[in-house]
């Protein structure tokens, strides 16, 4: 694809058009139902400067290619055609050759574009050279977005590069959707100019695609670099239901006809080319809604994983720690802790284990170890600080641990952040044991197994209410623990009193190739590895391990510029192996689908304790897999009062199905009802089918969706000996990430 911009006035001035490999005439002339139009009429007299990005080029006084003019132009700037022994305001048509040029510009090494407002939305205005007024091109202090597609370049506040923004930013190639959020002030652009000072801020221009409002590329045109989810956008909207031909200059995309992402036209995404007819694509003209940056559908499972160990430095799950999955030849390599001769207690979360005192597996310990708790190596005739390497075998285990059936993990700062620490047996003072300390600075909490109560002081004093169940607890205080106040913990041998959010999903985030370096555990979306309070993998992950559920990744924060994969259940010792660019990753999130589910509940209680029926609003959101049409719930519904003498409260779920003829199914349902009724715990299966109590008192038929859209979800049971039943209808609809 041979590519060229033409403008109307020399030195890259007035109008501009882009050409693809030939153009037969410049203007497009019609007569329609309001009389003759003629679009792109300022070309055929108007053309003073040319920058061709690729290709050799020769020019035409007539259209169709008649009158050939003698130079042959390649890649570069020509600031004035008439330099170049082309006529001014004189060419007419113009067509790729395979001769070599016999006229050269000045080189074409820095380019960028500035827009009228954020996110790439307005006017534009493309510039190669130092430009000392932007006032000439009718362009200065309007700029609110940028787009460097080549070369590094400084921005002024004044004319004549004067008054640079703080700290002097450079900007290499990339996409800025916002200047205020790199240090440019908006709407305060004056003058720029190319730099040789190196960027200071940077990313990538990995996407771009150019629309047309009519076929073979006629009219205005409108540059895309990242996702847009609505061409009616209220300060862009030239273009929405308007898309008749586009060029892909760089990623593969998808197209749809409705906003949001919404009514994909063609399954395939497109690749870079040219698109003169949107048939070749299955795309209806004047229909696109929204565009983005494809992310395939098909998931890449990662190495399978036999095994997961967590090591600690210290004795009794103290100290510093670190995953280790599968095998690790050498534990003295990676940056952060180095775990060489340094282990002295090891959980064995999953597999059968050999450890060896050298590396490359040499000189084995003369155990298996099978999954449990180890607090003390030496106990396993283990040498303490003595490991090197280990791996999982397929020998039968020669020692088995206590069991793993209490697992907690800490953390920090809220939602997950900050440094963590994992704790698997009861912990009577949080201070004790090395490096990381975690007395009074916990935040919040994620459960993975058992119940544990948790205490203000040390040995288990002052001890919070609440009994906390599996689960996520993204903020402390809202499970009733009080914010940086945990000083000791204990799993106990009870039912719980709360259940965090349901741990749908678990990623580990490692700086280094092969799951090496220091490591972050996610999950749940995470919208900013660069927050404030847990800055350190931004632009920094090399490997994953995704242990739960399926992952988008993304290179911009904000879940935005996907990665063009979506990774499985596995290991990615490498991630530019699966197409996500090293130490590039600013955002993730769980893969599947989220659908909320808005309704109302109708409740039957046979004894006639409650009156009949029982009527409450509820709400859930679902995640949901379109390929395998699984369906979890990821919130379940509020507390539901049951006309003030009974709660009905959601605890767990099994994962469901969405079968393409709408029969839902959740299996496994466990509430709990409390207070009248008794307070018991009950696990139904809720789905679309026919719901019948046990004595068969209640009958309620489901079905699929009716003509308005609502579905009935019913299930039934008995509670404290009495038959219940729950019929819930409502609407699956989509809901953001």
């Amino acid at each position: 694809m041979a590519h060229l911009v033409l403008f109307t006035d020399a030195n890259f001035g007035g109008s501009h058009k882009h050409i693809f490999d030939e153009a037969m005439q410049l203007s497009l002339t019609f007569t329609g139902q309001n009389g003759t139009t003629v679009i792109d009429g300022e070309f055929p007299d108007g053309v003073s400067s040319i920058a061709i990005f690729s290709g050799n080029w020769q020019f035409f006084r007539g259209e169709n290619l008649e009158s050939p003019l003698p130079p042959i132009l390649g890649p570069g700037l020509y600031s004035f055609v008439g330099d170049f022994k082309l006529p001014n305001d004189a060419i007419r048509s113009m067509t790729t050759v395979s001769a070599d040029p016999n006229t050269f510009g000045a080189p074409l090494d820095s380019h960028v574009v500035l827009f009228e407002d954020a996110q790439f939305h307005g006017s534009h205005q493309h510039v190669f050279q130092p430009v000392p007024d932007l006032g000439d091109f009718g362009f200065s202090q309007i700029t609110s977005s940028i787009v460097v597609e080549s070369g590094d370049w400084t921005f002024f506040g004044d004319t004549q590069f004067d008054d640079s923004y703080p700290g002097d930013p450079v900007f290499g190639p990339g996409i800025y959707p916002w200047v205020e959020s790199v240090g440019v002030q908006n709407d305060d652009i004056a003058s720029l100019q190319p730099t040789t000072l190196a960027a200071t801020v940077s990313n990538a221009v990995d996407d771009e695609v150019l629309l047309f409002p009519y076929g073979d590329f006629f009219g205005p045109h409108k540059h895309v670099v990242a996702a847009e989810p609505n061409l009616n956008a209220s300060d862009d909207d030239d273009f929405n239901d308007r898309v008749n031909s586009l060029a892909i200059l760089a990623g593969n995309w998808s197209f749809y006809s409705d906003a949001g992402f919404k009514a994909l036209y063609n399954t395939t995404p497109a690749g870079p080319g040219t698109y003169p007819d949107l048939a070749t694509l299955t795309i209806s003209p004047d229909d696109m809604s929204s565009l983005r940056p494809a992310v395939p559908q098909q998931v890449t499972a990662g190495q399978v994983i036999t095994g997961e160990v967590i090591l600690f430095t210290g004795e009794n799950f103290a100290g510093q720690h670190r995953h280790v999955l599968n095998a690790e030849p050498n534990l003295n390599t990676g940056s952060g802790v180095n775990f060489n001769d340094s282990v002295s207690s090891v959980v064995v979360v999953s597999g059968n284990w050999k450890f060896f005192r050298n590396s490359g597996y040499d000189d084995d310990y003369p155990v298996v170890l099978g999954p449990g708790c180890y607090p003390q190596v030496t106990d396993v005739s283990i040498r303490n600080g003595d490991m090197s390497s280990l791996t999982v075998v397929a020998d039968a285990a020669t020692v088995t641990g206590a069991p793993l059936d209490a697992h907690i993990v800490l953390f920090a700062n809220a939602a997950f952040h900050g440094d963590h620490k994992h704790v698997v047996q009861a912990a009577a003072d949080l201070n004790a044991g090395g490096d990381p300390h975690f007395d009074d600075v916990t935040s919040s909490i994620a459960v993975i197994t058992g119940v544990w109560d948790t205490f203000a002081d040390p040995d288990f004093g002052g001890q919070f209410p609440p009994r906390l169940g599996p689960g996520l607890y993204p903020g402390v205080t809202q499970a009733g623990v009080a914010n940086d106040q945990l000083s000791s913990l204990q799993p106990v041998k009870a039912d719980p009193t709360t259940d965090g959010d349901i741990l749908l999903a678990h990623i580990v985030l490692f700086t280094d190739a092969d799951l090496r370096g220091p490591h972050k555990h996610v999950f749940v979306a995470e919208p900013n590895l660069n927050a404030s309070d847990d800055d350190s993998f931004n632009d920094a992950v090399s490997s994953v391990a995704v242990l739960l559920n399926q992952w988008f990744t993304y290179r911009d924060a904000g879940f935005d510029r996907a990665f063009d994969v979506t990774l499985g259940e596995g290991l990615f010792p490498w991630v530019e192996d699966v197409g996500i660019a090293n130490d590039a990753m600013s955002s993730l999130q769980i893969a599947q689908q989220r659908l909320g589910f808005a309704g109302q509940a109708t409740i039957n209680v046979a004894s006639g304790q409650l009156p009949d029926p029982v009527t409450d609003p509820l709400g859930m959101s679902f995640l949901f897999d379109p390929l395998s049409r699984d369906l979890q719930i990821e919130t379940g519904f509020a507390d539901l009062p049951l006309a003030s003498v009974a709660t009905m409260h959601f605890d767990s779920a099994g994962t469901g199905s969405f079968p393409s003829d709408g029969q839902v199914t959740i299996p496994d349902m466990k509430i709990s009802l409390e207070a009248s009724l008794g307070s018991e715990d009950v696990t139904v299966s809720l789905s679309t089918g026919s719901a019948s109590s046990p004595t068969g008192r209640y009958i309620v038929n489901g079905s699929p969706a009716d003509a308005a859209g609502n579905v009935t979800l019913v299930a039934a049971g008995q509670v404290a000996g009495d038959d219940f039943s729950i019929s819930i209808a409502g609407v699956f609809t989509p809901r953001p990430a």
